[in-house]
């Protein structure tokens, strides 16, 4: 457990660092690498379950870890041996998509890999033999395109790069998308992911969407609303005073694995629903409030709220049914606004899962509401243990009353031992 925990505090690394490629295009608070896997895990689900024959919990998995090697090895791109040193410089080279002599593309691919695979081994080096082939194996069928779900996940990962570029570039006018619109004519050639580069570039020039693809255009509606979650500070760490904390989206990408790996350790889980449950969860705060339970005490003054903070918050019965009722109610009102026009199966879906989510329906249910909480107290002791401002010793007690999973209260008693240890050394 205590490797396990040391693995989920390193890819939480993920939630600060910016993808680099936004970064050289010089866009203002560009997504974090977390991000950008939380809406490729949801578009390779989404996605892969219209295409006969692929096994989506593989895709999951190898959605959620396809970029946990750049903790180490760093975010590269293709622009990078041709950097210039101005900024002005840099915006011109922008407008350009970087051509090198094939042998040079090989050996740059080469020692990209090199790095990546390197990066990934010190990763996972400590974790359990089994889950470290089984990340090791699906990273290398994401890079090479082994199996159907490997070559498939390679294209739905871009798809996502260029999804967030076109959108940063509605917002922005930046990046120029000339050069992407001739990188993705060369890159992508899978029948349903034409389609959306179909409706991107119609949506682009201003024409009319035919009828064939209105169902594409609706899920590249739903993908770009969920990607408003990206940007979506977690409400519970701005009371807490918290500088640049978690986006709903990072807190999804981490809880995923959570439930993934800790998950293994139930006997007959059924391990893609644990995941995907994970996924929507919060899905309905891109309308619904994100609410904490202190809500109907905190004050407007930034001393006072503190204080508040000291203390667990405590209501009566009655108001605590309240409370929950309109919660339910906002939340499960926004998830049918968000979904309302997706296509049955896939909105039955999430709602069911969210459902499961929210009352405990099932074994999957329980465990991930209660992994939800997991995740929150690991962010929580991580902001304490930099910012100081968390009381921890309250989350701790209110944690070990909350969970009852046997498997998180052991690997509670990790995180207690880890960070009381830490905090002695203080």
């Amino acid at each position: 457990m205590k490797n396990l925990l040391n693995f989920f505090i390193e890819i939480g690394k993920l939630k600060r660092m910016p993808r680099r490629g936004w970064v050289i295009n010089q866009i203002k608070n560009p997504e974090s690498i977390a991000e950008h896997i939380f809406r490729t895990v949801l578009m390779s689900w989404i996605l892969g379950e219209k295409k006969e024959g692929l096994n989506v919990e593989k895709l999951l998995k190898m959605a959620i870890i396809h970029d946990l090697c750049e903790i180490h090895a760093g975010d590269t791109t293709p622009y990078d041996s041709v950097l210039p040193g101005s900024k002005k410089k840099l915006k011109e080279l922008m407008k350009t998509w970087p051509r090198f002599p094939n042998y040079q593309k090989k050996e740059q691919a080469f020692k990209k890999y090199k790095k990546e695979t390197e990066a990934l081994e010190k990763l996972i080096l400590r974790l359990p033999t089994d889950l470290k082939k089984e990340i090791k194996n699906l990273w290398l069928d994401y890079e090479k395109g082994l199996t159907s779900e490997g070559r498939f996940f390679h294209q739905a990962d871009r798809m996502e790069n260029f999804l967030q570029a076109y959108e940063y570039w509605e917002k922005h006018k930046n990046p120029p998308l000339g050069p992407w619109w001739l990188w993705a004519r060369e890159f992508f050639d899978d029948p349903l992911l034409l389609e959306f580069m179909e409706v991107l570039e119609k949506k682009f020039h201003q024409k009319k969407i035919p009828k064939k693809l209105k169902p594409t255009l609706v899920l590249l509606n739903f993908f770009t609303e969920i990607g408003k979650l990206k940007g979506k500070e977690r409400r519970g760490w701005i009371a807490h005073q918290i500088k640049n904390p978690e986006s709903t989206a990072e807190h999804i990408f981490r809880m995923g694995i959570l439930a993934w790996i800790l998950g293994r350790k139930k006997k007959r889980f059924n391990l893609e629903r644990v995941i995907k449950m994970a996924l929507v969860h919060d899905l309905c705060e891109v309308y619904a409030p994100d609410l904490t339970p202190y809500d109907p005490l905190l004050p407007k003054n930034k001393k006072k709220i503190m204080e508040v903070l000291k203390k667990w918050p405590k209501f009566t019965a009655a108001l605590k049914k309240k409370k929950y009722r309109d919660k339910f109610k906002s939340e499960s009102s926004a998830l049918d606004k968000l979904t309302s026009k997706l296509p049955k199966d896939s909105k039955a879906e999430i709602k069911n899962l969210w459902l499961d989510f929210e009352k405990g329906l099932t074994r999957e249910g329980r465990f991930v509401h209660q992994i939800d909480k997991v995740e929150n107290l690991l962010q929580g002791l991580e902001y304490w243990k930099k910012y100081g401002k968390i009381q921890h010793k309250l989350w701790m007690r209110w944690i070990k009353e909350w969970i009852d999973d046997p498997v998180l209260i052991e690997f509670i008693r990790v995180i207690d031992k880890q960070f009381h240890q830490k905090e002695g050394k203080t």
